[in-house]
């Protein structure tokens, strides 16, 4: 019915006679019917996501540093982490606790349901620093890796890399070797439990090099984040604090040429303008001796004005040419 509605109000929008056909009182409630236009239903799943962007940013990023600095990029990397990590987490949180069900796993169950809350939570929850954000959400990270990695084995071992990862990007730690450092302790926690047999039998079926191994390699590979993660954002500071310094240097230099053009316009114009009207005076009309004194002291104040005003303009021209 609504796609007969549609092509109904399209042939009376494109064709003028039906239209005015329509306009009889008896097809009255018809032509009100025929010729609304059809809903646009695509817009509204649009908007709501518009709307969620628009929530999480201004609570990540309201209070956050106006100048385009690092920092100001590394908030904003992680308010759009949060933005997409949310309907995805949603989206994967389905197939994991049907499979936790399965396996009676309800621990796990109570871990990916608090994860997924708190990460909610971080994003939509009005008047929390970013940094105790940032900390919040690292932590849960970590928590949920550990988890994923005790009950399904050391495939999840790559969480805990990605957990690494997006920590040294979003947040700047005192030592830039803590996370590397939380995953050697993960993987010491992880291999006693191999060998005092608490992880799960289902799970446990591997030889010690392989743990060995997976866990070598997770380590050397958090490092080398750590590493070189900071050297590129050190780098990128640099450019930042050189572009801000740039961007002020330009902001001072309008600032004074519209001081320029203010006094050329303005300031300039007064003592100028005494100038035209005593030389005309002095040229057209005959005056007394009195008079020609007084129009030449005139004269004499308005130069030195003037000439007051043009060191002006030369001072500011060279403090523009120095910066």
């Amino acid at each position: 019915m609504h796609f007969t509605y549609s092509i109904l109000y399209l042939r009376l929008k494109n064709n003028k006679e039906l239209k005015n056909a329509f306009i009889n009182p008896h097809f009255k409630q018809v032509l009100i019917i025929f010729t609304m236009p059809p809903t646009n239903y695509k817009k509204k799943p649009m908007k709501i996501w518009r709307n969620y962007k628009s929530i999480v940013r201004n609570n990540l990023l309201l209070y956050s540093n106006t100048n385009k600095d690092l920092q100001y990029w590394r908030n904003d990397m992680f308010a759009n982490t949060l933005i997409y990590i949310i309907p995805l987490s949603i989206i994967a949180l389905i197939p994991s606790v049907l499979w936790a069900l399965e396996l009676k796993l309800y621990l796990l169950i109570t871990v990916d349901i608090t994860a997924v809350s708190l990460t909610t939570f971080i994003s939509l929850k009005k008047g929390i620093d970013i940094k105790k954000r940032k900390l919040l959400f690292v932590s849960t990270l970590y928590i949920l890796s550990f988890f994923l990695v005790y009950y399904t084995g050391l495939n999840s071992t790559l969480y805990l890399l990605a957990t690494c990862f997006l920590s040294t990007f979003i947040y700047s730690f005192k030592n830039q070797y803590t996370p590397a450092i939380l995953n050697i302790y993960i993987s010491i926690i992880y291999t006693i439990f191999y060998y005092t047999h608490l992880i799960p039998l289902l799970f446990a079926h591997f030889q010690t090099s392989v743990l060995i191994a997976v866990f070598a390699n997770l380590i050397f590979l958090s490092f080398l984040i750590c590493s070189l993660v900071p050297k590129l954002f050190n780098g990128l500071d640099e450019n930042f604090k050189k572009n801000i310094e740039h961007n002020n240097k330009i902001e001072k230099r309008n600032e004074l040429l519209k001081e320029i053009t203010w006094i050329q316009s303005h300031v300039v114009r007064a003592p100028l303008s005494r100038l035209m009207a005593i030389t005309a005076i002095l040229k057209d009309n005959d005056v007394t001796e009195d008079e020609r004194t007084f129009f030449i002291d005139n004269i004499i104040i308005s130069s030195t004005e003037l000439d007051t005003i043009i060191k002006e303009i030369v001072t500011k021209s060279e403090s523009i040419r120095s910066t």
